[in-house]
């Protein structure tokens, strides 16, 4: 995301107005742990009065601080907004005022509608990756490389979190909320069968052969809901070459390369071995969860924003599941990498206070206040100082701290829409019938060409 001369900026001025379809912007929720796990509830609620943003809205003074409004349409989220707001006020900084959205299209038409004026958020939540590039080729974020710099000289942000919200070399939001994506492995079922957490894809695959033979499905896969279609294609390449992959996220690389062969032939072999759940199991608690739960399921590899999920099945976390990272396909790959995603808080580039802004998003990356957030969510926080109380995910924390992995972004922000839209069903073709592995990565290059071609054009 750092080559803004390969798209030209989309106008937003008429954005209120223009026919934003909701099935593109329910999709588009996907950038998001919430809106992955939750966006089809919030999509279906109705916006009860849909808040308007207008100039008295603005950041404002309140009980001697200064409070400054956020804009969501994460609506399970907004005590845990207005809880962080206050705990950010009593220490001495910038409170909050939240405005929800119940629904996330008339939240995106509200927002794309504000920003061209003058009556604009003082902060707001979007996605991440290429689906926050159009708002930053038309110039309505402020730049908060700044911010970056300073949390990252003072080790509250790690530096290759930076790049989810990175374009030309500048960082245009902070981060709202961090997912990293390992694999939870169910610890009953693995002691069960004698299985160490892999160290090696060997050991991996030996693990899934033994898993079989004891009627235990090894591993979850889903095409429900379209967009988990990605979640194996991504694990294997980055494990096979992560250059490759983010290369190829720029339109740098081919899909028909060798490289990408070679995973999609790793993953068809799994297949073949029949390593996979139904492809038609939901991904929720009541589906994947109880499975999970009950050991039919030995691993399901998801974003830490899944944690909650497992246990609410009532699993305890370090003693009854945990969590690992995929070891590398490549034996001569030497690099720790792990997908994340990231979920962003945006500034308008013409915030009536930005310093307040600036003041409330210092402290959010602090440990102290990730340490909080984090608590709340069930998920990791931003900060590698921070604390969870979570056994499974404090140990994964300290592993990608301690052993320095790599941050790969996900597929469904790495690359732009277009593609994405069109690839997810792309795989799930491969994963219904894998004999379709050369025509699946044909018809994505030639999705991939129309579209960088298109934007050097």
């Amino acid at each position: 995301m750092t080559d803004m001369s390969k798209r030209a900026p989309q106008r937003l001025v008429n954005a209120g107005s223009q026919d934003l379809s909701r099935r593109k912007l329910i999709r588009a929720g996907a950038g998001t742990g919430l809106s992955v796990a939750g966006m089809s509830t919030l999509g279906n609620q109705r916006a009860a009065a849909a808040p308007r943003i207008s100039a008295p809205q603005r950041s404002r003074l309140q009980g001697g601080s200064e409070t400054i409004q956020l804009f969501h349409d994460k609506a399970p989220w907004d005590e845990f907004y207005k809880t962080m707001g206050e705990m950010s006020a009593e220490a001495g900084g910038t409170g909050i005022e939240t405005v929800p959205y119940s629904d996330t299209t008339s939240y995106q038409q509200a927002i794309l509608s504000a920003l061209p004026t003058q009556d604009v958020p003082d902060l707001f939540t979007w996605w991440s990756g290429y689906r926050m590039e159009d708002l930053v080729n038309e110039g309505v974020l402020m730049d908060l490389t700044s911010l970056w710099d300073t949390a990252i000289e003072a080790g509250n942000l790690p530096e290759t979190l930076a790049g989810a919200f990175t374009f030309d070399g500048k960082q245009y939001a902070a981060p709202n909320h961090v997912s990293y994506w390992p694999v939870f492995y169910n610890k009953t079922v693995f002691d069960e069968q004698g299985i160490s957490v892999p160290a090696t894809w060997d050991d991996l695959m030996g693990a899934a052969e033994t898993l079989k033979g004891a009627d235990v499905t090894p591993f979850y896969a889903t095409i429900d809901g379209r967009w988990p279609a990605f979640i194996w294609f991504e694990e294997l390449l980055i494990r096979t070459d992560p250059d490759f992959y983010e290369a190829l996220m720029r339109g740098e690389e081919s899909y028909t390369d060798p490289i990408v062969v070679s995973a999609m032939e790793t993953w068809k072999s799994m297949f073949d071995n029949e390593y996979f759940t139904a492809l038609d199991m939901p991904l929720d608690a009541d589906n994947a969860g109880a499975a999970f739960a009950n050991g039919e399921i030995a691993m399901v590899p998801i974003g830490t924003w899944f944690n909650q999920a497992f246990m609410d099945t009532g699993l305890q976390p370090g003693e009854e599941y945990g969590a690992f990272i995929l070891p590398n396909v490549n034996p001569d790959l030497d690099e720790n990498v792990v997908i994340f995603e990231a979920g962003p808080f945006c500034v308008p580039a013409n915030a009536a206070n930005a310093d307040a802004v600036t003041e409330f998003l210092e402290w959010w990356v602090t440990p102290e206040a990730q340490t909080e957030w984090s608590a709340k969510l069930k998920d990791v926080p931003a900060n590698p100082e921070a604390e969870t109380e979570n056994a499974v995910l404090s140990d994964l924390v300290s592993s990608i701290d301690e052993q320095e992995y790599r941050l790969i972004q996900r597929y469904w922000e790495a690359t732009p829409p277009a593609i994405v839209e069109s690839a997810v069903d792309e795989l799930a073709r491969f994963m219904l019938d894998p004999g379709n592995l050369e025509d699946v990565l044909q018809t994505i290059e030639d999705i991939a060409q129309r579209e960088w071609s298109g934007r050097e054009s």
